[in-house]
C-alpha cells in the first residue's frame, strides 16, 4: 500500500526543532537544562547526608513532617477522587451519547470521520484481532472508521503484512477503509524501538494522501493508541459529544479517564500488577481532582494533565503541531508539551469515563516479565526529556506570559521529579539521617517523628481498604477465585510502597542520571513485547 521513499530525519521532524529543542538553542544551554532534573532528584536522594553534614537536621525533619501530612491529605483526596471517577464511569456507561450528539450538532457529526491508528511490531493476531473486533463495535458506526496500520520494515513482510491481509479479509467490509504504511528502518537520527517514529511516518503519509485527494483533514478525528487497546463501544461517541460541546475543541485532546490493563492483569507477576493497578487509579484520580490548575496572579486555568498512551486529537491539530518528533523516544508526553507551547498554553485534555482495556507488561516467564517491565519503566523515565526541551521552547517563545511559563516549569518539576522521591524520603530517608547524624539519632524528633508518622500513615491503611473496594469495581477479580486468593489480593495493596521504591523509582533515577551526565537521548529504545507467560 505504501510506496517507501527513503527520507532524512529532517523531512520527518518539526522544521523548527532538532532533537526536540528549538533550532537556536546553543549546546551549553541544552546541557544546563538537561542537568537540572537529575541534579534535583539526586539532591533529594542525598538530602539526609547533605542536611546532616550541614547541621540542618531540623530543616530536614520539618520537610519530612510536611511530606507526611501532605501525603495523608493526598491519600484522602485520592480515595475521594476514585469514588467520584467510579460514579462518573457508571453514569457514562448508562448514557446513550448518540442522541446527545444529534442534538448538539448533527451536521458536524455527519462531516466527521475517524482514524484508528494501530502501530504494530511483533504482535500476533491473538493481540490484534480482539482490538479490531472492539473497534468494529463502536456505536458511531464502523463505516465512519478508517483503519491505518503502522508497520516497521523489519517485521512487515514476514509477519505484519500477512496479519493485515487476514484482518482485512475479515473486517475490510466493516470499516470505512483499511490500509497500512511501512516505516523504513535505519533513518539516521530517528529514535528506534518505539512507536513515535512509526506513527509519525504513517500519519504524514496519510495526510499527504488525503490532501492530494482534496479531503478536508479538519473533518477527521485521529485515535492514537497501542495495538492492544480495546475500547468501550461508546468510547468514540462519548468523545465526539465532548468534541462538539467544549470550547476550542481543536485545541484539546480527548482520552478515557478509566485506563485499565485488564486484558491480562491477572496473569502478570505481582509487582507488575500492583503498578498497573496504581496506574489505573492514579489516572482516574488525576482526571477527577487535578485536571485544572489556576495560574498565579491570573484568573486563567492551565492543565498539566499530559497525553498518555491513548488519546484522540483532530487531524488538523496534529498537522499544526508538526505531528510527533521522531528524534524523541517518548511520543505521548512530548506531544502534549509541544502542543502546549505552540498553542501558548491553550491546549488541554478532556476526558470521558468509559473504560478502555490494554495489556500490562508480560513476557514468557516471570523473570523475563520483570526484565521487560524494568526496560519499559526506564523508557518512561526518559520522559523527563520534556523538561529541558519544553523549558528551552519557553525561553524562545516570547508571547507566553511569565507567570504562565513559571507555572508550567513548576508543574513539570512537581509531576516528573518531586513525586518520585516522596516515598523514599518518608521511609529510607529518616533512617539514613539517623545514620549520618548523631545529633538527630539522640534527639526527641528521632523518637516522636516516627511515632507520629506511624499514626498518620495508619490513616492511609483505612484509605487502602476503600481503594481495594474501588479497585474491584474497576478491575474485577476472576469469578472462580478461592477464599485464600481473595485474602492474598487484599495483601497486594501493601506492596505499593515496595513498588514505588523499586520499579517506580530506580529506572526513573537511572534515566534522570543518564541525561544529567550527557549520555544523550537514546536512539534505540526497547519495544515492549506483547506475549503471554508460559504456564
Amino acid at each position: 500500500m505504501d510506496e517507501i521513499k527513503r527520507l532524512t530525519v529532517d523531512e520527518l521532524k518539526p522544521p523548527d526543532r532538532k532533537d526536540g529543542y528549538p533550532l537556536q538553542t546553543p549546546k551549553w544551554l541544552r546541557r544546563v537544562l538537561e542537568i537540572i532534573p537529575g541534579s534535583l532528584i539526586w539532591f533529594f536522594v542525598l538530602s539526609p547526608l547533605i542536611f546532616a553534614l550541614m547541621g540542618w537536621e531540623d530543616i530536614f525533619v520539618f520537610y519530612i513532617s510536611y511530606l507526611i501530612i501532605y501525603w495523608v491529605y493526598r491519600g484522602i483526596k485520592f480515595v475521594v477522587g476514585i469514588w467520584i471517577g467510579i460514579k462518573r464511569m457508571e453514569r457514562d456507561i448508562n448514557t446513550d451519547f448518540m442522541p446527545l450528539i444529534m442534538e448538539a450538532d448533527a451536521k458536524r457529526f455527519s462531516e466527521l470521520e475517524y482514524i484508528y491508528l494501530c502501530p504494530v511490531y511483533r504482535e500476533g493476531l491473538d493481540v490484534l484481532e480482539p482490538s479490531f473486533e472492539a473497534w468494529s463495535k463502536s456505536d458511531v458506526g464502523a463505516k465512519k472508521i478508517h483503519v491505518i496500520v503502522a508497520m516497521e520494515e523489519k517485521t512487515s513482510k514476514d509477519l505484519q503484512i500477512p496479519n493485515f491481509e487476514i484482518l482485512k479479509k475479515k473486517y475490510g467490509d466493516i470499516f470505512a477503509s483499511m490500509e497500512y504504511y511501512v516505516h523504513p528502518s535505519g533513518i539516521e537520527g530517528e529514535a528506534a524501538g518505539v512507536k513515535g517514529a512509526n506513527i509519525n511516518w504513517a500519519m504524514r503519509k496519510y495526510v499527504q494522501k488525503l490532501e492530494a485527494e482534496g479531503k478536508d483533514i479538519h473533518n477527521y478525528l485521529l485515535v492514537t493508541c497501542d495495538c492492544d487497546l480495546r475500547p468501550h463501544p461508546k468510547y468514540l461517541s462519548a468523545i465526539t459529544y465532548k468534541y462538539l460541546t467544549v470550547e476550542d475543541p481543536d485545541q484539546r485532546y480527548y482520552s478515557s479517564a478509566v485506563y485499565t490493563l485488564n486484558n491480562n492483569i491477572w496473569r502478570v507477576p505481582v509487582l507488575i500488577r500492583v503498578q498497573s493497578t496504581m496506574l489505573t487509579l492514579v489516572t482516574l484520580h488525576n482526571w477527577t481532582t487535578e485536571k485544572y490548575e489556576t495560574i498565579p496572579f491570573s484568573s486563567s486555568v492551565f492543565s498539566s494533565k499530559a497525553t498518555f498512551s491513548s488519546y484522540v486529537v483532530n487531524l488538523k491539530t496534529l498537522k499544526e503541531v508538526h505531528f510527533w518528533d521522531p528524534q524523541l523516544g517518548i511520543d505521548d508526553t512530548t506531544f502534549f508539551w509541544n502542543a502546549v507551547v505552540r498553542y501558548k498554553g491553550n491546549f488541554r485534555g478532556e476526558e470521558v469515563y468509559l473504560p478502555s482495556d490494554s495489556d500490562a507488561v508480560e513476557n514468557e516467564t516471570m523473570l523475563k516479565s520483570y526484565k521487560s517491565f524494568y526496560k519499559q519503566q526506564h523508557r518512561w523515565g526518559w520522559g523527563i526529556i520534556i523538561f529541558p526541551t519544553t523549558l528551552a521552547a519557553l525561553i524562545y517563545t516570547k508571547d507566553i506570559p511569565i507567570n504562565w511559563k513559571l507555572h508550567m516549569v513548576f508543574a513539570m518539576v512537581k509531576n516528573y521529579i518531586l513525586f518520585f522521591t516522596v516515598v523514599y524520603l518518608m521511609t529510607i530517608g529518616l533512617d539514613l539521617l539517623g545514620v549520618f547524624s548523631n545529633d538527630y539519632a539522640y534527639s526527641s524528633a528521632a523518637y516522636n517523628l516516627p511515632t507520629a508518622m506511624s499514626f498518620l500513615l495508619s490513616l492511609l491503611i483505612i484509605c487502602n481498604l476503600f481503594l481495594i473496594y474501588f479497585r474491584r469495581k474497576l478491575i474485577p477479580i476472576p469469578k472462580n477465585w478461592p477464599l485464600w486468593r481473595n485474602i492474598l489480593d487484599f495483601g497486594e495493596i501493601a506492596l505499593i510502597a515496595v513498588q514505588m521504591l523499586s520499579f517506580g523509582f530506580i529506572p526513573y533515577l537511572q534515566a534522570h542520571t543518564e541525561m544529567m551526565f550527557g549520555r544523550g537521548f537514546k536512539k534505540n529504545f526497547y519495544a515492549t513485547e506483547k506475549v503471554k507467560m508460559k504456564k
